[in-house]
């Protein structure tokens, strides 16, 4: 047996377990055939996917067969992956989980902005939103519809953590996200002012502990709209291990390492 045609009957076990269901029987063996032919090839190139194909069927006619799935309007794409990624998470209830909220660049066009759970160095994407826009940076009320996507994908009970860049620092998405159950980790602009109990408000640029020191204020806010409490570590070294004071403990995840020295994470955990 060839190692496409093994491949394919793993897959079509993980797909057809997953209760992904289609219009019509040729629909779903041509999907498990294009998902073996990304795998064994590593390329989304159509042409090249034919050589993993087996049947008798021309090459040509093998190219057709994808590219008429591929175009076919009674197909539901998100409603496939949203089943094939909620069979993937399944087992995580009641677990905690990592989701890196990101955005990529593809030829000064356009930017996707992506939802990923993070898991093992590795991210996949949960929800993601696809804009022709030339910068980078995505207000809120853009990209806040795959967040909410990303909640009928999760499993009930698991313990959310959402990390993000500096980009992402803004307080609609902290207050989504405490209002989903949701702690975070996000970078903050040096810029950006902190207010303190009993001492007078200053920007983070003026916190800047010594190299080789750490700093760690509990319970502090942020903005002009005193958004918090949060809890706000600092490290000047290239890497931040483990963080515990208070109710908050930690560990930062390998998405966000190495830290260099002018990062700064801002940190939330609902507690009881």
């Amino acid at each position: 047996m060839s190692d496409s045609l093994k491949l394919y009957r793993t897959i079509a076990e993980l797909i057809l377990n997953s209760k992904v269901r289609f219009h019509d029987k040729r629909c779903l063996v041509t999907f498990i055939w294009a998902v073996v032919c990304v795998i064994m090839e590593k390329s989304v190139n159509i042409s090249k996917w034919i050589a993993h194909r087996v049947g008798d069927a021309q090459a040509a006619s093998k190219e057709r067969q994808f590219m008429r799935w591929l175009n076919n309007n009674k197909i539901n794409e998100v409603h496939i992956y949203r089943k094939l990624a909620r069979t993937a998470l399944a087992d995580w209830q009641g677990e905690k989980i990592y989701l890196a909220l990101d955005t990529s660049c593809l030829w000064d066009r356009f930017v996707i902005v992506r939802l990923a759970w993070v898991y093992r160095g590795r991210a996949l994407p949960l929800s993601w939103l696809i804009l022709e826009h030339q910068s980078a940076t995505v207000s809120f009320d853009v990209y806040k519809p795959i967040l909410k996507e990303a909640t009928n994908i999760l499993p009930k009970g698991c313990q959310v953590v959402l990390l993000a860049d500096r980009g992402f620092a803004d307080i609609d998405l902290m207050k989504l996200a405490r209002d989903l159950g949701w702690g975070f980790r996000i970078r903050l602009k040096k810029s950006m002012q902190v207010y303190r109990a009993n001492k007078p408000s200053t920007k983070i640029r003026r916190l800047i502990p010594a190299k080789g020191q750490a700093l760690f204020l509990h319970k502090v806010w942020i903005t002009d709209k005193f958004f918090g409490p949060v809890y706000w570590p600092w490290h000047m070294s290239k890497r931040l291990k483990v963080i515990k004071n208070g109710p908050l403990s930690a560990t930062i995840p390998p998405i966000c390492r190495p830290l260099t020295s002018m990062v700064y994470v801002l940190m939330w955990k609902k507690t009881s």
